[in-house]
């Protein structure tokens, strides 16, 4: 029995190890997840901050006239085109 609990406990010391490396040491992976925890923090707070509610209750519309307005193309006009070529 006692060798199973050591066979336990040797891969949560061996995690430890690693974690400890890992906050000591100046290692790439650990600057680049530093970044993006940085950055999801940011993006997170702009998206809460701005985007979260509409300005006013009236500016809101149906999602499917937004994108109606956002996926059609605009008819363009016979008489703009292109100048210089007449």
């Amino acid at each position: 029995m006692t060798i199973a609990l050591k066979r336990n406990n040797r891969p949560r010391s061996n995690l430890r190890k690693r974690f400890d490396g890992w906050v000591r040491g100046p290692t790439l992976a650990r600057d680049i997840a530093i970044v993006l925890a940085i950055k999801f923090v940011l993006l997170m707070a702009l998206k809460y901050t701005f985007f979260n509610h509409p300005q006013a209750e009236h500016m809101s519309l149906p999602p499917e006239q937004v994108a109606q307005m956002l996926l059609s193309v605009p008819a363009s006009h016979p008489s703009q085109g292109d100048q210089h070529a007449r």
